[in-house]
């Protein structure tokens, strides 16, 4: 039987959400760091040991604990502590597990260790991917039934949980988050690169648990671009419309934006925001806002199946004197 082996790439943007704007051969164009190329899904929206395990401190635990007492939920709270002990549990083994070999390794089977220490890497390198690779298969089947307009899992409990917890898991995963996240100063923890992996798994049970909560005060408008222009989408594809791109402000209010492929997007809105504006039918002008909107939230690129209106984009950037993307 082969062996399971460490995942080195670790996908941040999901390769079978961008499916619908690559071409036959999996490969999609894309706008970042000042150029357009066309790459393939697998070498794209992702970096080495994104999700590897980071070896937590005394202090990073004892904080993280403290912020989790203090959520409001006791069911919730304890699911929390849970996947503390989850992520901390294979980087505490490899390091008792080293001490012990430097304590007694002129005695210890050399196959042994070398076995050992392969299935802790693989722990440290493949339990967080892992654990996003299946939320998002959970989640597919409920875009394809936005697609169609279809909403009736949306008053089914144990399907309507499933969708937000998916959602803000994919909302707070993304590179663009974590490094806005870690520029903002924080009085708990001195390293927020370093818990940020349990600090947005809380954050995004947590929002799952409001917007589960409330979800009859807010619906589900999906958009149909039959122009010229098509959606494009990005290694931040869910942002709320409701703030500027390029920043963590803590919104009063959040709707999203979710373009599903370049012909089809998502918006959740409360119910009491007007829709008269809201064309369902897009137009090109519809089309380019909903665009800039999405380039603004962005981390490293955008993508699209046209590589002509990534040019375009690229010349608005440009004219504009922009950073963005650069």
């Amino acid at each position: 039987m082969e062996t399971e082996q460490p995942k080195i790439y670790h996908h941040h943007t999901p390769r079978q959400y961008l499916l619908p704007w690559a071409d036959a051969d999996e490969r999609i164009a894309w706008l970042g760091y000042g150029k357009i190329q066309r790459s393939g899904l697998t070498v794209v929206g992702g970096e080495n040991d994104f999700y590897k395990l980071k070896e937590l401190t005394i202090p990073d635990i004892d904080c993280l604990k403290v912020l989790i007492d203090g959520l409001p939920v006791e069911a919730g709270r304890e699911n929390h502590r849970r996947f503390l002990e989850m992520y901390v549990l294979p980087t505490q083994l490899k390091a008792r597990f080293e001490q012990r070999v430097a304590e007694n390794g002129e005695v210890m089977d050399e196959a042994h260790v070398a076995e050992n220490r392969h299935m802790l890497e693989v722990a440290i390198s493949n339990l967080n991917e892992n654990y996003h690779a299946a939320i998002e298969r959970s989640f597919w089947p409920y875009l394809e039934l936005i697609k169609r307009r279809d909403f009736s899992w949306y008053e089914d409990a144990p399907q309507a949980r499933e969708f937000f917890h998916a959602i803000f898991v994919q909302y707070f995963r993304t590179k663009a988050v974590k490094e806005r996240v870690c520029q903002k100063g924080n009085v708990l923890f001195d390293d927020m690169e370093r818990v940020w992996d349990v600090l947005s798994y809380i954050l995004a049970v947590e929002a799952g648990r409001s917007f589960f909560c409330s979800r009859r005060d807010f619906q589900i408008v999906v958009l149909d671009n039959d122009t010229q222009v098509p959606f494009i989408t990005s290694d931040q594809p869910i942002i709320n419309r409701l703030t500027e791109g390029g920043g963590w402000d803590v919104p009063d209010k959040m709707e999203l934006y979710y373009p599903l492929s370049p012909t089809k997007a998502m918006l959740f809105l409360e119910k009491s925001t007007p829709t008269a504006g809201i064309n369902q039918n897009v137009s090109i002008d519809d089309a380019h806002r909903y665009n800039m909107m999405m380039l603004d939230h962005s981390g490293l690129r955008v993508f699209s199946n046209s590589e002509e209106y990534l040019k375009f984009l690229k010349q608005c950037i440009d004219a504009k004197g922009s950073n963005s993307l650069q």
